[in-house]
């Protein structure tokens, strides 16, 4: 009796020690401890409900019983169901337990979630004498549950609805997963796109290059994104894609990658027309430089110089003139010599002889040289690499940029210095034109120059672009211009 008395009492201990709120009733449905845990969570007083059959009144506003009045009265797994219907489950650690997890909206000001577990106590003969419950509040995981749900749902809603293709494929290129726009984009049905091999819609190019961002991102290398692939479509058409890659990993592994993709097979083709009519339009421009310089050349500036021929044996084979006259008639000749060589000046800005005879770096050579001659811009011109010869058509527009150039600083810059430097590399000519002039403001990028006025800066940017190149331009007020051209050769 004694012995049995001091395990109560170490029992009683033990409980109303234990942080997790628990509480014993006997085969009477009798609480017999209610432990501090219990008292915190509840709201209810040891003092109030020892002794009496009212566990209930702790998570429901009617009598009911709770799992462990169940528990103590040896009820079936089909009982327990219809308390508990789809929400409990035997224990897998303690024979004859059940755990369930249910929410209470009477527990504190807005309800709880509880997790909690009925345990049978026997007798060493194995028969039951009493039931434990133990509760544990599980209110913040169930609202961090709630939340992730609500999360995933948006994710997978906007994933879903994303005008952008969306897919996710493992290591080996097979898709895992995949939106809507995917499925269009590429022509496959989105349930025969998951698990086809991303192979399946590449062409070679656009493979090999798949495989080169795969081996950079998984070599945490820098990746330019995004970059342009060639799909093949389901139908045997082709289409363009530009494709952003992510690396995904877990524990710092990489599992695979995510891709968003977005179809500019019309934009790009719309490009190439753009620039197909750009090219005919400059080509057909320069047609007609051609001919008008061919023109001023062979007819005005031969009349010209015809007439100043004239003029000087009528003023050297006629004698008699007043010397006032003979001035007008000397200044009437000078005036004709400048129409000459302004003439000639004309024809060389229209159609250089020496661009179509001797090729780019002389004709670039005259044209530095003539701007220093005329404006007193002292204009150094420097070739790096190898030099080398282009189309005719590239070296024109090369040779137009950087005439615009200078014409700029001739126009605008107030400069006392200009640099032209030219560097051929192996794949690559990059033109450099630099000047120590008043520089401007760059509001906006390139694109916005013929908004701002600048259409000159326009001009090169679209002949370097029909170069397949790119324009870049960098400016500051009093510290002078840079302009930096770089086409493939």
């Amino acid at each position: 009796m004694a012995q049995s008395l001091l395990a109560s009492e170490i029992l009683a201990k033990i409980i109303d020690g234990s942080s997790i709120p628990s509480f014993v009733i006997n085969r009477q449905h009798k609480v017999v401890y209610w432990n501090t845990a219990a008292e915190a969570l509840s709201g209810i007083k040891r003092e109030e409900i020892i002794g009496t059959d009212e566990q209930w009144k702790a998570f429901y506003t009617e009598k009911r019983p709770v799992m462990a009045d169940l528990i103590v009265d040896g009820a079936q797994a089909s009982e327990i169901e219809t308390y508990y219907r789809g929400k409990c489950k035997k224990s897998n650690l303690i024979d004859g337990a059940y755990e369930a997890e249910d929410f209470f909206p009477d527990l504190g000001r807005n309800g709880k979630w509880l997790h909690f577990t009925a345990s049978p106590i026997r007798e060493s003969n194995g028969k039951v004498i009493a039931a434990i419950e133990t509760l544990e509040d599980i209110t913040e995981r169930k609202s961090a549950e709630d939340a992730l749900h609500e999360s995933e749902k948006s994710y997978r809603a906007l994933f879903e609805d994303a005008n952008d293709a969306i897919w996710v494929h493992d290591l080996e290129g097979n898709i895992q997963t995949a939106n809507k726009a995917a499925a269009e984009l590429s022509g496959y049905p989105k349930e025969e796109l998951l698990g086809v091999n991303v192979r399946s819609f590449l062409s070679d190019e656009s493979l090999n290059l798949s495989r080169e961002v795969k081996d950079r991102l998984t070599q945490h290398q820098r990746l330019d994104a995004p970059y342009e692939l060639r799909i093949i479509r389901k139908d045997g058409s082709e289409a363009t894609w530009m494709v952003t890659t992510n690396l995904i990993t877990t524990d710092g592994e990489p599992k695979g990658f995510q891709n968003i993709a977005r179809d500019v097979t019309q934009e790009k083709r719309m490009r190439e027309n753009l620039r197909y009519y750009l090219h005919q339009i400059t080509k057909a421009q320069e047609e007609e430089r051609k001919r008008i310089a061919r023109e001023l050349h062979d007819d005005m500036a031969q009349v010209l110089a015809s007439l100043s021929r004239q003029l000087d044996n009528f003023i050297r084979k006629k004698h008699g003139f007043a010397s006032n006259e003979v001035l007008f008639l000397k200044d009437l000749q000078a005036q004709l010599n400048r129409g000459v060589q302004g003439v000639h000046r004309l024809v060389q800005d229209l159609r250089p002889s020496l661009l179509d005879d001797l090729g780019l770096i002389p004709a670039l050579r005259s044209l530095s040289k003539s701007l220093q001659e005329s404006e007193g811009i002292v204009t150094d011109l420097k070739v790096l690499g190898e030099e080398r010869r282009f189309l005719p058509e590239v070296e024109l527009l090369l040779f137009r940029i950087v005439q615009e150039a200078l014409s700029n600083i001739r126009r605008h810059a107030q400069a006392s210095e200009a640099q032209i430097v030219i560097d051929f590399t192996e794949d690559r000519v990059k033109l450099t034109i630099t000047d120590n002039g008043r520089g401007f403001e760059l509001s906006g990028g390139v694109g916005d120059f013929p908004r701002s006025g600048k259409l000159g800066l326009a001009g090169m940017q679209e002949r370097a672009r029909l170069l397949g190149g790119t324009l870049e331009v960098e400016s500051t007020p009093g510290k002078g211009t840079t302009l930096i051209v770089e086409v493939p050769s």
